[in-house]
């Protein structure tokens, strides 16, 4: 038998207004760290940091098979036509797409009638 989400959770189970904040927040921190998430002197960049850094290619894999899903999730759960070409932009530019994809897809349901107003 599947245990219940804590009480906190649940009001991010379904479209509503908590879920849509939650993704404004998210995007905007996005937006912020890669507008002021300058390179350090001495930084080593991306290539010499995948060279040298075992933990930093796993990472970097992770990102990939996260946006996959994501982008599935998208396919799978989405009710609009931006489902489709919101999830093959998700997976060249991860969350700068699928955040907004899924706000969109939560906005839409909203209005609709099928999630908390």
């Amino acid at each position: 038998m599947t245990k219940p989400a804590p009480a906190w959770l649940e009001r991010y189970r379904t479209p509503g207004p908590e879920r849509l904040k939650l993704y404004g927040v998210l995007f905007g921190l996005l937006v912020l760290t890669a507008i002021l998430g300058r390179a350090q002197t001495g930084d080593l960049g991306t290539v010499g940091t995948l060279r040298q850094s075992t933990f930093a290619r796993v990472m970097f894999m992770d990102i990939g098979v996260l946006s996959s899903l994501g982008a599935l999730y998208l396919v799978l759960n989405g009710r609009t036509a931006v489902r489709i070409p919101a999830a093959i932009a998700t997976l060249f530019v991860g969350s700068f797409v699928l955040l907004p994809a899924l706000a969109w897809e939560d906005w839409v349901a909203m209005r609709e009638g099928k999630g908390r107003a």
